[in-house]
């Protein structure tokens, strides 16, 4: 019995079929970030005519039929085609076979960029810009929507629009989601800067087809959930069938950061991590261009300029961070059921076999299906070390008590 049933769309987004002759589905959920899948069945079978370049799918999970379903479960992830591969043998003595791959509805945030003034193309007018950079201020879910609405959504120019896409929040939604956040974007992809506001203010931020009798793409902004307390993964509770963590070398450990000027007259600043490069023992340098920050009057942090030059040099030294990641193979069980008690941004507790609880958001689930097999593995943390540093301090730890352990013997 398949475990997750497959919508087929057209281009208008309007329901065209349902596939579940599939030999192998694989769906990666990922938080702040585009997901992906592939669908594989014979390419002989009549659903395989189903699906085809432009076209796209809506995958939900077993029992959940869409707009009706118990609970208003959405789907486990919507998007487009972008891949499409026959494979064929002379051993097989059959037609092959075919893999559908894809993207879920987020790509158009990666595939946007966000304009300094939306509402004119690079094509028009002089050449030139008005302003220097889109600037918004106030809570971030506002920013978030108002963000999409000009560069992809309602709002924005004809040819940048996105078939069906809704930013509007639906009726009961509040008017201000998070914390105050600010914008200041030029050309920043919408992906990066919906993930910088919404990871600062504890937001998730999706696209997706919630009703496959509908052809519209609805944009989801909502608080990310603290599950920590309800959803616990451990061996002792039968739940988690496995789980791996790893620590990884940080790739930028020195940020040499350098402001206005020209040759010898230009301005350079160095930020250290030396934590990361004690626990390491190497260092790692990476050169961050600041070119269109003044040169500062004062070296500390009452100057605006050296203020941005140091976020900067943050910003380059997370990227490059020393990572902890933790990584699942839950169990679902009636009282613990990805997709029903516990999504990707959810908070979630993990006890390790020594009793250790590690409770941090659920990163990305991997789901594979097939005629045999069913399996949801997921990652637990962030997508850098250094937001979450408590993280990699306790899988450091857990580490050395390994390490130590081994060493005795």
């Amino acid at each position: 019995m398949r475990r997750y049933r497959v919508d087929v769309r057209d281009a208008a987004l309007r329901r065209i079929g349902q596939i579940d002759a599939y030999t192998n589905l694989d769906v990666i959920v990922r938080h702040l970030d585009v997901g992906t899948w592939s669908l594989t069945l014979p390419a002989a079978h009549p659903q395989a005519r189903l699906l085809t370049t432009g076209q796209g799918v809506i995958i939900w999970p077993e029992g959940c039929t869409g707009a009706d379903a118990a609970g208003g479960r959405e789907p486990l992830l919507s998007g487009p085609v972008s891949k499409v591969r026959h494979d064929w043998s002379n051993s097989t003595g059959t037609d092959g076979t075919l893999t559908f791959t894809g993207t879920c509805d987020n790509v158009p945030l990666a595939e946007r960029i966000a304009f300094p003034d939306p509402a004119r193309a690079p094509d028009t007018g002089n050449g030139r810009y008005s302003v220097d950079y889109w600037t918004r201020q106030g809570p971030a879910a506002d920013i978030v929507r108002e963000l999409v609405a000009a560069n992809l959504g309602e709002r924005a120019l004809p040819g940048r629009r996105v078939t069906g896409l809704d930013t509007i929040p639906p009726p009961g939604t509040p008017a201000a989601t998070g914390p105050a956040a600010s914008a200041r974007l030029r050309f920043d992809t919408a992906l990066s800067a919906v993930q910088t506001l919404a990871s600062g203010a504890g937001l998730s931020v999706r696209i997706v087809q919630p009703d496959p009798t509908a052809p519209r793409l609805a944009l989801t902004v909502a608080p990310v959930r603290d599950r920590s307390r309800e959803v616990r993964l451990s061996p002792q509770l039968g739940n988690l069938a496995a789980y791996a963590y790893e620590l990884t070398a940080p790739k930028a450990t020195r940020a040499v950061v350098a402001a206005q000027g020209k040759g010898a007259d230009r301005f350079f600043w160095q930020w250290t991590t030396p934590e990361a490069e004690r626990d390491w023992a190497r260092s790692a340098e990476v050169f961050v261009d600041q070119r269109d920050t003044p040169v500062p009057a004062h070296l500390d942090a009452t100057d605006a300029q050296f203020a941005a030059l140091a976020e900067a040099a943050g910003r380059a030294l997370e990227q490059g961070g020393q990572q902890a990641e933790l990584s699942l193979s839950p169990i679902d069980t009636p009282q613990m059921t990805y997709g029903l008690h516990y999504q990707v941004g959810d908070t979630v507790t993990v006890t390790t076999v020594g009793g250790t609880d590690l409770a941090y958001p659920v990163r990305e689930v991997h789901i594979t299906d097939t005629a045999d097999t069913s399996t949801v593995q997921a990652t637990v943390g962030t997508a850098s070390a250094t937001k979450t540093p408590a993280l990699y301090g306790q899988v450091r730890r857990l580490w050395q008590a390994v390490h130590q352990l081994n060493t005795r013997h």
